[in-house]
């Protein structure tokens, strides 16, 4: 190692003399050549690190080349690690230097070297340099990742990692929804938060994808919800796009049946969610209609029968009117019996100010029935104020 370190510091002094870079790689690649060991060529290696020099991406193409020919040959730990070390350098190298040629060796990294730090530094570059051809490598390592917690967690999370970034760089739509998953799996915060950062790079507009999650049949009621919260979380998406997710997402919470306490649970939030999206943003998609009468009438709690005469009364349409008239009507006759609950009382309060706010002459009769139906003067006072709304 004496040798080497005189040899570095002749090179440090030729650098200052006036030596070009092409020049100062050519004497690196002579020395990195020359040393009959892994460590001592490491040693090389973070040398020219250090000194940052550029276009040398041939040189470390070649390094690597020959480092992952000779890897499974090394018998000797310290060897190993150095050769270790020499991997990750190169490809964090060949990254910074974005040297296409490099590609299929960086693969080879991430196939044949063990180590989970080694191949995340691989898997980064190769997103770094865009090697397209092995893009659908790189989502299937994160894929395999996102599936289930590996028996070292803090392995999986350094191999996920680099296959984020690396996917992150490589700004391809198809890597999306691998990143997504990470965004939102077993990992632990920082993974999740690097996921959900990496996700603009990939794609401004999560709508497409979100909503192809949301209907998917391969997506779980889990991964469902978290695309709902994402689109609705994300900046800049247009509203229209927003309220088309709302819709699928309302419709897939109809669509499941269980007994399973947690899977209802997530369903009823969605279903929340989804009538509170409807509400701000509205829509002229009519499957609305069904669905939302379906959580006045079915709804898990009061929240979401509420919310459910909430987003019908924003839409302002005829066929809103029509729907809440039912309800009322409904309310109307039970009144009459005698057979009204606690319950009924709160829904006929918040319908019948809904039907006002729709402006559809359809509310009438429903309005003027509630005079006769034997209600207490606050709500005929209600029905009376939303008559006058329609005669605006």
């Amino acid at each position: 190692m004496k040798k080497l370190f005189i040899c570095f510091i002749l090179i440090s002094v030729a650098a200052a003399a006036g030596f070009s870079a092409t020049e100062e790689v050519q004497v690196y690649e002579y020395l990195y050549n020359a040393s009959p060991t892994h460590s001592g060529q490491l040693d090389i290696l973070q040398n020219m690190a250090e000194f940052r020099l550029t276009g040398a991406g041939e040189f470390y193409a070649k390094a690597l080349r020959k480092l992952v020919s000779e890897y499974g040959n090394i018998r000797d730990v310290t060897e190993k690690n150095a050769a270790a070390e020499q991997a990750m350098l190169l490809s964090a190298l060949l990254g910074a230097e974005k040297y296409t040629q490099a590609a299929a060796d960086l693969w080879l990294v991430v196939e044949r070297f063990a180590e989970p730090l080694v191949k995340s530094e691989a898997l980064m570059a190769l997103g770094k340099i865009r090697a397209t051809t092995y893009l659908p490598q790189v989502i299937r390592v994160l894929e395999s990742a996102n599936a289930a917690p590996t028996a070292d967690r803090l392995n999986g999370e350094r191999i996920a990692f680099g296959a984020i970034i690396s996917l992150e760089k490589y700004q391809d739509p198809s890597g999306y929804l691998p990143v997504f998953f990470s965004s939102i799996g077993w990992y632990s915060e920082r993974i999740k938060s690097q996921a959900a950062k990496s996700l603009p790079f990939i794609a401004q507009d999560p709508s497409p994808y979100m909503l192809d999650v949301v209907k998917g049949s391969a997506y779980n009621y889990a991964a469902k919800y978290a695309a709902l919260r994402t689109i609705e979380a994300t900046k800049g998406v247009d509203n229209k796009k927003k309220v088309s997710v709302a819709v699928a997402a309302l419709a897939e919470g109809w669509r499941a049946s269980t007994s399973d306490v947690q899977l209802r649970s997530i369903l009823a939030d969605m279903r929340k969610m989804s009538i509170g999206m409807i509400n701000r943003y509205k829509t002229d998609d009519e499957t609305i209609y069904p669905l939302l009468e379906r959580s006045y009438t079915q709804g898990v709690d009061t929240q979401e029968k509420l919310s459910a005469i909430a987003a019908l009364a924003s839409q302002g349409t005829d066929e809103a009117a029509r729907r809440l008239s039912k309800f009322l009507m409904d309310l109307n006759a039970k009144r009459v019996s005698g057979n009204i609950r606690p319950e009924d009382e709160q829904m006929v309060r918040a319908i019948i100010p809904a039907i006002g706010q729709t402006g559809s002459n359809l509310g009438r009769p429903a309005l003027s029935a509630v005079g006769a139906s034997d209600w207490t003067p606050a709500v005929v006072s209600l029905a009376n104020n939303a008559l006058r709304q329609l005669n605006r």
